[in-house]
């Protein structure tokens, strides 16, 4: 089983296969790994198909707020700033389980 330091490297990996780069990230994605997510997201040598799968992992309740912060981050390319504040408009703010 990998750790979520491996699923992030493979992620990062260029010399890996799309489908296990996009796998990496589903890991992560599974995990909640929010600020491993959120880090592929703003990683400017990463190709945008990743780094959008990456944004759409942190369209849940527990990512918001990290969400949130990609989406404010001026380093990151407008199309994904853009996506990124679709997706909050999209995600609600708990995952809907009541007392």
């Amino acid at each position: 089983m990998s750790t979520p330091e491996d699923n992030y490297e493979t992620a990062l990996d260029a010399s890996s296969d799309a489908a296990a780069r996009e796998r990496a990230i589903g890991e992560l994605e599974t995990a909640n790994d929010c600020d491993k997510l959120a880090d592929l997201a703003r990683e400017d040598d990463l190709d945008e198909t990743y780094r959008e799968q990456a944004l759409a992992g942190l369209a849940h309740p527990q990512c918001k707020s990290m969400l949130r912060e990609v989406a404010e981050d001026g380093d990151v390319p407008e199309s994904l700033r853009e996506r990124a504040e679709t997706l909050l408009e999209d995600t609600p703010d708990d995952s809907g389980a009541g007392p």
